[in-house]
């Protein structure tokens, strides 16, 4: 007998948006996992000869890295041009931003309008500013591929807010 599908099988990756500060940017293809590792903190109590004890200590975030076909928009280009000028222009303000990243059911629409559906999750990343940008893909003239550029962002941590 074959298994069951059902509602309760496990999200399609394929239905989400990225926003930068609550403006959604368009092309994004492909948005790396996010993570994070709690480091341990060994802790050795006076006369337990066994093991030392182990408790949490410092949480460190994974860089989130998005792909976006290349095209005329020019969102991340200019944000990531405020972390690159902050160096020699220590005025820039806005070079940290807030990005939520929402996740969509399969059934969902992200069409604007009254048959808009709400994400199924949604996360928001805290701080972000780009470490990496990749403006111009490789061009190849013997290849008909599609170019796609890439930001990959460090944070302050992430947190589900839906």
């Amino acid at each position: 007998m074959p298994p069951r599908t059902s509602e309760f099988d496990p999200y399609h990756t394929f239905k989400f948006q990225v926003r930068l500060d609550n403006t959604v940017i368009a092309g994004v293809s492909k948005v790396s996992a996010l993570g994070r590792t709690v480091t341990p903190n060994e802790v050795k109590q006076g006369g337990d000869m066994l093991a030392p004890r182990q408790n949490p200590a410092a949480v460190t975030y994974d860089e989130v890295t998005l792909e976006q076909g290349w095209s005329a928009d020019s969102a991340f280009e200019r944000w990531a041009n405020e972390a690159a000028r902050l160096q020699s222009d220590p005025k820039v303000k806005r070079f940290k931003r807030t990005v939520y990243i929402d996740v969509f059911a399969l059934n969902g629409n992200l069409a604007p309008g009254p048959t808009a559906s709400a994400p199924i999750a949604s996360y928001k990343l805290h701080r972000c500013w780009v470490s990496k940008y990749v403006a111009l893909p490789s061009l190849d003239a013997d290849n008909g591929g599609v170019g796609i550029r890439s930001v990959t962002l460090k944070h302050e941590g992430w947190e589900r807010v839906i």
